[in-house]
């Protein structure tokens, strides 16, 4: 013998609350979870199975954005000893641009034939030209999430709060049938956390954030925490290292030119365990010697001078 729940005259809509209140939970979560995976297939990125390392340009622009990704090119043509910084903050041209240049850098060194500042090369078309083309790759490549696929994946949203709109609707409707609401309150209040919480759309895709970690640990010893020397290993590490590990490693490696040119220090995430922005990593540098503008290595206990440092009762309706 089976029962069943049988509306009573006064039940809201013909459906008792006990009833409304389980049909409506169940709505919530088959809503919400079709949004998360629907979202995680539109967020979750390429697979990292076969995929290529990125460049400097590319890494600074997934770990923080155009302005580390033209801080990632100073740091390669300064260590090629290609350009300079006077005190005004202006970059003048010393010397050609280092072998195997990327487009970003060449665009860098052009401009700084003329004397420019940062606030010239960031906002100049020649180099917008080329970082709009290289968000473009990263988008289609999955690495980024461009505008149009960040209000495709908030559209999501739209349906958790069809949910959370249909329980005030029945709110309502009790309040007038003079029925208690106050579990469905207590139901909707979450489903209205998560719905505001999925408008939130990250820039970086899963898969770009876990190949930035992979790069990380595969040039570990690019870390400003390694002390390494730019000059040793060269103009593309250089720009590696600001790509992975943010502006801080250039103020370790080059604090003079970094200061002359303005450089910010804290403008991306450098990952857990990593080097943090502008910090000195425990090391400083004494009058006694000086660093090299291409080196961020400081000898044991000698550093720059000039104080610079090295481094969540009743049924419902």
């Amino acid at each position: 013998m089976t029962t069943s729940i049988v509306a009573g005259p006064g039940d809201t809509w013909g459906i008792p609350g006990p009833q409304f209140l389980w049909l409506y939970f169940g709505l919530a979560a088959v809503a919400i979870i079709g949004v998360l995976i629907w979202r995680r297939s539109i967020t979750g990125g390429p697979s990292l199975r076969n995929a290529r390392d990125l460049t400097p340009t590319q890494a600074a622009l997934i770990n923080g954005d155009r302005r580390l990704a033209v801080y990632s090119s100073l740091a390669a043509l300064r260590t090629a000893g290609s350009i300079e910084s006077d005190k005004r903050g202006y970059l003048h041209q010393t010397a050609i641009p280092p072998t195997g240049a990327s487009e970003l850098d060449r665009a860098v060194y052009a401009l700084a034939r003329n004397s420019i500042n940062m606030t010239g090369l960031l906002t100049h078309a020649s180099v917008r030209s080329v970082l709009d083309r290289a968000e473009a790759d990263l988008a289609q490549g999955g690495w980024i999430l461009d505008a149009e696929a960040r209000r495709a994946v908030r559209m999501g949203a739209l349906v958790v709060f069809a949910v959370v709109a249909l329980g005030i609707f029945r709110v309502f409707a009790g309040v007038s049938n003079n029925r208690p609401v106050t579990n469905l309150v207590l139901l909707i209040v979450p489903v209205a956390v998560v719905a505001f919480a999925l408008l939130s759309v990250p820039r970086v895709s899963a898969a770009g954030k876990k190949q930035l970690n992979r790069m990380r640990a595969a040039v570990r010893h690019l870390s400003p925490s390694q002390k390494p020397s730019w000059s040793t290993y060269g103009p593309e590490a250089a720009a590696l290292s600001v790509g992975l590990f943010g502006a801080g490693a250039f103020w370790l490696a080059d604090p003079s030119f970094a200061a002359e040119a303005e450089l910010q220090r804290n403008i991306a995430q450098t990952g857990s365990g990593y080097y943090s922005s502008g910090s000195s990593s425990g090391s400083s540098c004494s009058s006694s010697s000086s660093c090299s503008s291409s080196s961020s290595s400081c000898s044991s206990g000698s550093s720059c001078g000039g104080g610079s440092s090295c481094g969540g009762g009743g049924c419902g309706g």
